[in-house]
C-alpha cells in the first residue's frame, strides 16, 4: 500500500492498520456465508451456469444437546446403475426407427369393427423408467397405435419430471421428451396414488372424456403379435383361456403369421375381441389377456359396484374387485390377443425390437442377485427347459445368449417376401429372449418377481426425493395393510369369494371371520 505525499512515519502506521481491517472484513464474509463450499455456490459461473437447486437442501435444524441419531447399516450390495436403455434416442434431433411394416396399424382400423372411438390404453407408471421404455416400444412395435396409448405418470413428483429436473437413477425419472418422440399421451396424476386409487383415476379420466371401454397394462410386460403365427408356449402367467365356440378357438390358436392373408396385430386383436364381447354378452367387466397384465375394461360395471375400493391400496383390491363384479352378474374371462410375457428385466437395446438386425437380442437384470446369494441358488435348482435339459438359450445371470448368432444384414424390408422372412427369423429370436425374461422372473417365487422395483437408488437432493428403501419398505406395509383390511371386509382369508363362500355383495364389513 503507498501513500503519495503522506509522511513516512505516517505511512508505516497506516499499513498494518488496513491489514488488520480488511482480514476482519474477510472473517465477517466468511461467517456469513458459511462453508466455503456453499460460498462457492452461490456463484454461477463455478455451479455449472446454474444457481444453487431448491432440491439440495442445506442443514437449517436448530442444533441440541440431544445425543446423534443412530444409522443402519450401509448395505454391502447396491444394484448397478441404471444404463440409457435406448441410446438412439438420446439425441435431442433424433426419431425412432420405423416399425415393421405388416405391423403399422391401418387408419381408422376402429370403425372397422364397428368402433366409433378409438379405445385408449392406460399405462400405469410409478418406478423403473427403462421398465415403462420397454413395455411402450413393445406395444408400438407390436401394431399399437401411438396416440391410442396413455401413459398415466404416477410419480408424486409434481412438475419435476416434465421440466426435466430428476436424473436417471432417479427411481421416479420419467424422461418425457423420449415420450413425446414416441408420439404417445401422456397424464399427469395430481399425488402419488396406490394400485387401486390408479385404478379408479383410470375409471375417472375414462368417465371425463366418455370413453365407455378402455383397456389397461402393466408396465413390466413386453408383448409381441402373432408374426410367426400360432404360439403354443405355455407361460408362467397365463390362465385357461374362454372359447364361445370350436370355430372362435381355431381363429385364436392358429392365426396366420406375418405376411399371410387374414394375419392381425396385438391391436387389431384386441379391437376384435372388443367387437366380438358386445356382441356376445352385455353384463361384462373384464378380458383378461394374461391375466391382468392387459386387460380389456367396461367402464359400465365399475360404476355399477361402486369402483375400486380405494382403502386397500394394493394386494387384495383385485380379490375385492373381481368378487363384486361377479357377485354382481358381471363376466370376466381369460382370453388371447398376443404374446405376454411378465417380465423383470430390460433388454440391453431397445432398437432391437424395431428389429434392428446389428443388434443381438439380450436382456439384463437391472437388480441382479448378490453373488452368494446366487451361488447358493444355483447349487439348489438348475434351470431346465421344456424338454428336461439344461436351458441353451441364455445366461441368466447377465442374461446373453451363448449362442453365437450369425452375422445379419443391419436394414431389413419388411414390405417384400424375403424381407419379411429376415424380419420373422429377427423376430423368432426376439420372442426367445422374452420367454427367457418371462422365465426369469419367476425363477424365484419368494424375492425375483418384485426384485426389479428395487433397482434405482439414486436422486438424492433432487426435488420430491424419497429414500428408495422406505418407499419399498412403506409399499409391503400397505400391502399386508390392503389384505388385513379384505380379511375384515368380507369375513374370509381367501381370494376367491364367489366359489369359497356364499357372501353377497350387500354382506360387505356385515359378517364374523369364518376361521379360527
Amino acid at each position: 500500500m503507498t501513500l503519495i505525499g503522506s509522511p513516512r512515519g505516517l505511512r508505516s502506521f497506516i499499513l498494518p492498520i488496513g491489514l488488520v481491517a480488511i482480514t476482519l472484513i474477510l472473517l465477517t464474509l466468511y461467517r456469513s456465508i458459511g462453508s466455503s463450499e456453499d460460498f462457492l455456490q452461490t456463484f454461477s459461473i463455478i455451479n455449472n451456469s446454474k444457481p444453487n437447486q431448491a432440491g439440495v437442501h442445506e442443514n437449517h435444524r436448530p442444533t441440541n444437546t440431544h445425543a446423534p441419531p443412530k444409522y443402519k447399516p450401509t448395505p454391502t450390495f447396491v444394484a448397478p446403475s441404471v444404463i440409457d436403455p435406448f441410446p438412439l434416442l438420446s439425441k435431442p434431433t433424433a426419431t425412432p426407427p420405423p416399425i415393421p411394416e405388416y405391423n403399422i396399424p391401418r387408419p381408422g382400423l376402429h370403425r372397422e369393427y364397428g368402433l366409433s372411438h378409438m379405445p385408449p390404453l392406460f399405462i400405469g407408471f410409478t418406478r423403473q423408467w427403462p421398465m415403462l421404455l420397454q413395455c411402450v416400444i413393445s406395444y408400438l412395435t407390436a401394431g399399437w397405435p401411438p396416440d391410442a396409448i396413455f401413459v398415466v405418470e404416477n410419480t408424486g413428483v409434481q412438475d419435476s419430471n416434465a421440466q426435466g429436473k430428476l436424473s436417471l437413477q432417479n427411481p421416479f425419472y420419467l424422461d418425457h421428451a423420449t415420450l413425446r418422440k414416441l408420439r404417445v399421451n401422456i397424464i399427469q396424476t395430481p399425488v402419488l396414488l396406490s394400485f387401486s386409487q390408479m385404478q379408479n383415476f383410470f375409471l375417472s379420466t375414462a368417465n371425463s372424456r366418455s370413453w365407455p371401454y378402455y383397456f389397461y397394462s402393466h408396465q413390466d410386460v413386453l408383448v409381441f403379435s402373432f408374426e410367426d403365427g400360432p404360439d403354443t408356449i405355455e407361460r408362467p402367467g397365463d390362465r385357461e383361456r374362454f372359447f364361445y365356440d370350436e370355430q372362435d378357438e381355431e381363429d385364436i390358436m392358429r392365426p396366420p403369421a406375418a405376411g399371410q392373408e387374414g394375419y392381425r396385430t396385438i391391436y387389431e386383436n384386441c379391437l376384435r375381441e372388443l367387437n366380438r364381447t358386445l356382441e356376445n354378452e352385455e353384463r361384462w367387466a373384464f378380458r383378461w389377456f394374461q391375466y391382468d397384465h392387459l386387460t380389456l375394461v367396461n367402464k359400465a360395471s365399475l360404476d355399477a359396484v361402486g369402483g375400486w375400493d380405494s382403502l386397500m391400496p394394493y394386494y387384495g383390491s383385485d380379490c375385492d374387485m373381481n368378487a363384486r363384479l361377479e357377485m354382481d352378474g358381471w363376466t370376466i374371462r381369460h382370453r388371447r390377443v398376443g404374446i405376454i410375457n411378465d417380465v423383470s428385466t430390460v433388454l440391453e437395446d431397445m432398437a432391437a425390437l424395431y428389429r434392428d438386425l446389428s443388434i443381438t437380442p439380450k436382456f439384463i437384470d437391472p437388480n441382479p442377485i448378490p453373488k452368494a446369494e446366487e451361488q447358493i441358488q444355483e447349487e439348489q435348482t438348475e434351470p431346465q427347459n421344456e424338454e428336461g435339459s439344461e436351458s441353451p438359450s441364455v445366461d441368466h445371470k447377465d442374461g446373453k445368449g451363448n449362442k453365437a448368432t450369425e452375422k445379419r444384414d443391419d436394414k431389413v424390408n419388411t414390405a417384400n417376401g424375403a424381407g419379411i422372412a429376415k424380419a420373422i427369423a429377427y423376430f423368432r429370436e426376439l420372442v426367445n429372449v422374452g420367454n427367457d425374461m418371462g422365465s426369469y422372473k419367476y425363477r424365484d417365487d419368494k424375492n425375483a418377481r418384485n426384485s426389479w422395483q428395487n433397482s434405482q437408488h439414486g436422486g438424492v437432493g433432487e426435488p420430491y426425493y424419497y429414500n428408495a428403501e422406505g418407499f419399498s419398505t412403506s409399499f409391503w406395509i400397505l400391502a399386508e395393510a390392503g389384505r388385513e383390511i379384505f380379511r375384515q371386509k368380507w369375513g374370509h382369508r381367501e381370494c376367491n369369494l364367489v366359489e369359497e363362500t356364499a357372501l353377497s355383495l350387500e354382506d360387505q364389513w356385515l359378517v364374523e371371520k369364518d376361521w379360527e
